[in-house]
């Protein structure tokens, strides 16, 4: 049997990789802030919130810019499922909403049903 080698190489900087994870960590903490696990006062004092300003001005233009890129596409990833950022609160007022919505669907259409029948 032959052994395989794979060398890999990445043309990344530290740099490359710091402002990518805090692209995704600053999306992260939009979409919490958007489906109500975190609130904007909450954020504002939030430990994390802190270092992340704190690291985006630390930064220059070229990667402040390359940060809100990050931020966007990993936003937009993220927010595809709103409800693995929901709180629990939040979870199941969503949860009982479609519930009722689907329950009066079936209703709706069993009674047209019945309606018809009935004629």
């Amino acid at each position: 049997m032959e052994q395989e080698m794979k060398i890999v190489t990445r043309q990344e900087t530290f740099t490359d990789l710091a402002v990518r994870e805090l692209g995704k960590t600053r999306a992260a903490c939009f979409c919490k802030v958007q489906f109500k696990r975190c609130s904007k006062e909450k954020c504002a004092v939030c430990p994390q919130h802190k270092n992340l300003e704190s690291c985006r001005q630390a930064m220059s233009d070229y990667d402040r810019l390359r940060l809100d890129s990050y931020t966007a596409e990993y936003y937009a990833e993220f927010s595809k499922n709103p409800m693995a950022w929901m709180n629990h609160k939040e979870y199941v007022r969503h949860f009982t909403r479609f519930m009722l919505a689907f329950i009066g669907f079936f209703i709706l259409i069993f009674g047209i049903l019945g309606l018809m029948l009935a004629m």
